[in-house]
């Protein structure tokens, strides 16, 4: 049976109109990090892999500063994987939703791993012009030994798992539909939706390249959500959206299948 496993693998403080476009500019609040595991009968896939756990070292001095990162050793993303029966080496795929350093800070954890990311994306986190430079660390992603294939549009990394564009955080983000036996459809919305307030206000989020493609693609996520009765999992929050409504995250990993 597939499984999505939630892991939450640290935070970050920082900016909240880094997430509410001009609201609350200047209220510094916590924003979590979720990676997820999909246990698939025909592989073992990982979405995102958080914030380096070498940060200190790895950020830049300005980065480091506006967006400090709490990792405890246990939030490491092989340490909730170690606790739920899984090693890196388990890992057959890595879908990065974009390459910002806080979706691929550790991805050399997992050297055998294949990468799965949009060519768009590839291609500016590699050359980023300056309106875009400022999250991408290109010493988290671009690391030797480790094997990205390019996407082209959407999808299907294994039966019942697809990749789906959805740019506008980044030229070249992504999201992933999950299909589950008792709970559905999940998305796993990666930075295309940050909070519950980006849906309810609505209000875009507050870092991106193009806002009518960001709008477009949380309308596509919320469309998918609604048509199918699905879950709604956002990286940077601790509630998702149930078809029965709003519920938080319990402590720890948490299972949907």
């Amino acid at each position: 049976m597939r499984k999505v496993h939630v892991l939450p693998v640290g935070h970050e403080m920082g900016d909240k109109g880094g997430i509410t476009l001009l609201k609350d500019i200047g209220k510094t609040i916590e924003i979590p990090y979720h990676s997820y595991l999909i246990e698939d009968p025909e592989a073992n896939i990982l979405v995102d892999t958080s914030s380096s756990v070498r940060w200190k070292e790895l950020h830049p001095v300005a980065l480091s500063k506006f967006w400090p990162v709490h990792m405890k050793v246990s939030e490491r993303p092989n340490r909730v994987l170690e606790r739920i029966g899984f090693s890196p080496d388990d890992i057959d795929y890595v879908v990065n939703t974009h390459l910002h350093y806080d979706h691929c800070g550790n991805n050399a954890l997992f050297p055998k791993a294949t990468f799965l990311v949009q060519e768009d994306e590839l291609l500016h986190a590699s050359s980023p012009s300056w309106w875009e430079a400022f999250p991408y660390v290109k010493k988290v992603f671009d690391v030797a030994g480790l094997k990205y294939k390019s996407l082209k549009g959407d999808f299907q990394v294994v039966p019942g798992v697809t990749a789906i564009q959805t740019p506008g955080h980044t030229e070249g983000h992504q999201s992933v539909v999950v299909e589950l036996e008792r709970s559905g459809v999940v998305v796993l919305a990666g930075d295309a939706i940050y909070v519950r307030e980006n849906l309810e206000d609505p209000i875009l989020p507050g870092l991106y390249v193009d806002a009518r493609m960001y709008a477009e693609s949380m309308q596509r996520i919320k469309d998918i959500v609604k048509k199918r009765n699905g879950t709604l999992l956002l990286s940077h929050s601790r509630e998702y959206l149930s078809p029965k409504g709003w519920k938080k995250l319990r402590p720890g990993v948490s299972t949907f299948d």
